[in-house]
């Protein structure tokens, strides 16, 4: 369910008075399929009616016993059907074992692995349970019953960014497991890594942290992959930068694969990566950092994906390789995507040491909530659905037209990237003046991910054995790979000779993407050693500020962030223009693609956001340089600073991700804070938010002292304070006035009126949507009482509610706290007037109020101002 704005609750009563929470959903619904010609689709199970929960997670075992386990329950086995036949609750029987709630099934080496994803009790003792781990389970009998489990690695983390999956290796000896960003790496794994542990979050500013909480604990490196040998004796980390990646594969050439979630909340923000298929190779790192950090695929220190996918939630993901398919589908990969129930072949074709790919949708259906997809010992395809505890179905999908089916041994031609990639990749392992040599020589290399490589395996080398070959270094591109492998292991007394050998390249004589990897070399070192001094920092600013002009895209983004960091005179001044000009493109950052209208038609809860972003996409390349201002102290003057702070009208106009307007309202506050404390009233004035101080004299002021509450931290207060709530009635009507809600509201016939009686609220909404109403209150504006915003001459804006309108003037109240403060506009200077993205309740206005204070004022706003409701008196209306 959308938020809903606070100050307008009442008229969006009416528009989302049928919505209801979610419960558990088993009611078996009519799916429509679109399956591939010459395909056969058969149910052959249906969990959900046996009381067999929602299934996630699917293994093949040996001849035709297969396994499967609930989201939230107990693990299966089963004999697969004969054709045409279908499964009974009989034939489906839990295993003996106390293991359950698993994400991912393997069966290797006589054994079903199991990547279990439930938190740990504390309560109770570890060899009593089986919490989040990965875990393997054997016949220790051998009368042919899986009865024994043992726990191979201890995991922190669970839930849907938990452990996830597994894939054995191609040469059989090996498992790949892989887990999401809310799983800790643990020590036993971090020792013996393939990519370097020393990470940093990589960002020259201070990113802005979810607005509605989301994973702001989260640090780098997010989501990885590992693997293991049989017994789990030994344990090694491969890849690691994902957000959310539920599976990966090997392809016919016993290459990894992995696809990877987007964050759907961060639709329309600059930094919005879609979902996408990594080619994961030794040591990668792919860049995802919470909140606005993550890196773009652009930076050198990251590598891209090898096919940028739209929005969903990815989950299984199936190489093609033993499956009884036609030619053109057995080198590649079918991918799940669970919210649009679609399956998508992708074909993945050589290039260099990598790939590139296409792809197709391969199967969908409305609804159909896939959640994994395995392949048979009979070389069809198993899939199953539900996830959430919806419905869930067993399915065989099966070839049966005539072209031939028989599985190709052949691989891929083995280019000579692709075996330089390999060698260079020894070397993330060991030490050896060898591979000193071969990364240094292949430094240069036109292939990136052999550029990536031979850096990887020169940061595992110790500096001394490179560093003189470095200080001699006269090619641009080793120079500027090199340095980004010092800064990452040197120490900061390095920074002038890094710096001095940056500087030794003209930005001029260089191409776009090498001017983008030598100025992120530039940020790394700020990042990493510090910020220069002066005179350095001056002689940095001298080379770099005559390309600002005629920059563009990623070099200009990167320039932008490097010549505000070091004070460049000029430089506000110069990004509110490049502000104001993608705002008037409605420029939108490359390599974001929406879905099609019949994708988003395959999901009602989702869908219809995806429709409406595209409706009013944001110009998030303006988006970006609003961003990087919010960070800027000093270079502004008046009229700056009026561009700057009326331009969040024209921003707020768009429909972003759930997120987007929280973050540009934390984006605003940032902004705000480095105004002049006499001049920032004004400047909020600008913006479209006003102060309630004129009308609160007579109001109790708040006990305090307040803080700077965010959507996460203010639902641990709000939760917390409800759980066991002490306070009585009296404090909530206090806190209702002093958090100044009774000037616009009334419970109970007290209060005022310019906005909707709050007495029922409770009965329509959950706390949630009440309390992020409260802190993101322009989320969502009901015509009924939004401010009306006036286009004036001389590019200037004025929002708030008509008052009048008679000959040539219009009367207009800006303040919602102040009816007797108006401003008379001319019709002549009106060039154009549309409803305002901006709400008339400001934000934060909690801010004031301590911790006991904020939950007075819910179980105020929950009770109805109700002296009776069991929340005063303790017991059940």
């Amino acid at each position: 369910m959308k938020t809903i704005n606070h100050f307008f609750i009442l008229s969006l009563i009416l528009i989302l008075s049928s919505c209801n929470q979610k419960k558990e959903d088993t009611t078996e619904t009519s799916i429509a399929f679109n399956t591939p010609a010459d395909f056969e689709l058969e149910e052959i199970y249906h969990p959900s009616n046996a009381e067999q929960g929602s299934w996630v997670a699917l293994a093949q075992g040996n001849g035709n016993t297969m396994y499967a386990c609930d989201q939230y329950g107990k693990l299966y086995q089963f004999k697969v059907p004969e054709i045409g036949a279908v499964l009974s609750q009989k034939d489906v029987t839990p295993l003996d074992v106390e293991i359950g709630e698993a994400h991912g099934l393997l069966w290797a080496f006589n054994s079903l692995y199991v990547a279990v994803n439930k938190n740990w009790d504390d309560d109770i003792p570890d060899d009593q349970e089986k919490g989040s781990g990965i875990y393997r389970i054997t016949d220790t009998n051998n009368d042919g019953k899986l009865d024994a489990a043992k726990m191979l690695l201890r995991l922190e983390g669970s839930g849907e960014h938990g452990p996830h999956s597994f894939a054995l290796s191609p040469n059989g000896k090996e498992i790949y497991f892989i887990a999401g960003n809310h799983t800790l790496i643990p020590e036993r794994v971090k020792e013996n890594s393939r990519i370097p542990t020393n990470w940093g979050e990589g960002n020259l500013f201070t990113p802005y942290l979810d607005a509605r909480g989301h994973a702001n604990d989260v640090k780098a490196p997010g989501g990885w992959i590992s693997k293991f040998n049989p017994d789990g004796s030994s344990f090694e980390l491969i890849s690691a930068g994902f957000r959310n990646p539920f599976d990966m594969a090997f392809n016919t050439d016993g290459e990894l694969f992995a696809y990877d979630a987007d964050m759907e909340w961060d639709i329309g923000m600059p930094w919005y990566r879609p979902t996408r298929i990594c080619h994961v190779t030794s040591g990668s790192e792919f860049g995802w950092r919470t909140g606005s950090g993550k890196w773009p695929a652009y930076y050198p220190d990251n590598l891209p994906a090898v096919h940028n996918l739209e929005q969903g939630s990815p989950t299984a993901v199936l190489s093609t390789t033993n499956l009884n398919l036609p030619e053109k589908y057995q080198n590649g990969l079918l991918a799940m995507d669970w919210s649009f129930g679609t399956v998508y072949f992708i074909e993945l074709q050589p290039k260099g040491s990598s790939y590139e790919a296409k792809r197709e949708e391969f199967l969908s259906g409305t609804p159909l909530p896939l959640t994994d997809m395995i392949a048979g010992n009979d070389g069809n395809i198993y899939f199953a659905t539900g996830g959430r505890r919806l419905d869930s179905h067993l399915y065989r999908l099966r070839y049966t037209g005539t072209e031939n089916t028989a599985r190709s041994q052949e691989k891929s031609l083995i280019s000579e990237e692709r075996n330089l990639r390999k060698q260079l990749e020894e070397y993330h392992t060991k030490i050896s003046t060898s591979g000193t040599e071969l990364g240094w020589n292949h430094l240069d290399n036109p292939d990136r991910f052999i550029r990536y490589a031979s850096r990887i395996a020169l940061e595992h080398q110790p500096i001394d054995s490179w560093l003189n070959s470095y200080k001699k270094e006269t090619d641009s591109q080793k120079i500027i790979e090199s340095s980004i492998a010092l800064i990452h292991q040197g120490k900061s007394d390095l920074q002038p000779l890094i710096l001095n050998k940056l500087l030794s390249i003209p930005i001029k004589s260089l191409d776009e993407n090498l001017q983008v990897d030598l100025l992120r070399a530039y940020s790394l070192n700020f990042i990493r050693m510090g910020k220069p001094d002066n005179r350095q920092s001056q002689k940095i600013i001298n080379a770099l500020n005559p390309s600002f002009a005629s920059s563009k895209g990623a070099v200009s983004k990167e320039l932008s962030q490097i010549l505000l960091f070091l004070e460049a005179n000029g430089i506000i001044e110069k990004l509110v223009e490049r502000l104001e000009y993608h705002t008037k493109q409605k420029t939108v950052t490359k390599g974001v693609e929406m879905l099609s209208e019949e994708a988003t038609l395959r999901s009602e809860e989702y869908g219809p956001l995806i429709r409406e972003v595209i409706a009013k996409m944001p110009p998030s390349e303006a988006i970006y340089y609003g961003m990087l201002l919010s960070n800027a102290k000093k270079g502004w003057n008046e009229d700056l600073r009026k561009r700057y702070f009326s331009w969040y009208f024209d921003v707020l106009r768009s429909k972003g991700g759930m997120s987007f307007k929280a973050y540009m309202e934390n984006v605003r506050q940032r902004a705000i804070l480095n105004v002049p404390e006499d001049k920032r009233e004004y400047f909020q004035e600008i913006s479209g938010v006003y102060s309630p101080s004129s009308s609160i004299a007579d109001l109790p002021q708040p006990f305090g002292p307040g803080k700077n509450y965010n959507g996460e931290n203010m639902g641990d207060v709000v939760w917390r304070g409800l759980d066991n709530y002490q306070g009585n009635i009296k404090a909530g009507k206090r806190a209702f006035a002093s958090a100044t809600c009774t000037v616009c509201h009334r419970i109970r016939g007290e209060g005022g009126a310019a906005g909707p009686d709050l007495t029922q609220a409770h009965t329509k909404f959950s706390t949630y949507d009440l309390m992020f109403a409260i802190y993101s209150p322009s989320d969502e504006i009901s015509d009924q009482y939004a401010n009306t915003l006036f286009h004036l001459d001389k590019d200037e804006k004025i929002a708030g509610r008509i008052k009048s309108e008679a000959g040539d003037s219009i009367v207009i109240m800006p303040n919602p706290f102040n009816e007797s403060y108006t401003v008379s506009i001319a019709k002549n200077t009106i060039t154009k007037k549309e409803l305002s993205p901006i709400s008339p309740m400001p934000p934060g206005l909690l801010n004031r109020l301590n911790e006991q204070e904020v939950a007075d004022l819910f179980v105020y706003i929950i009770s109805g101002g109700d002296e009776n409701h069991k929340f005063y008196t303790g017991e059940e209306n």
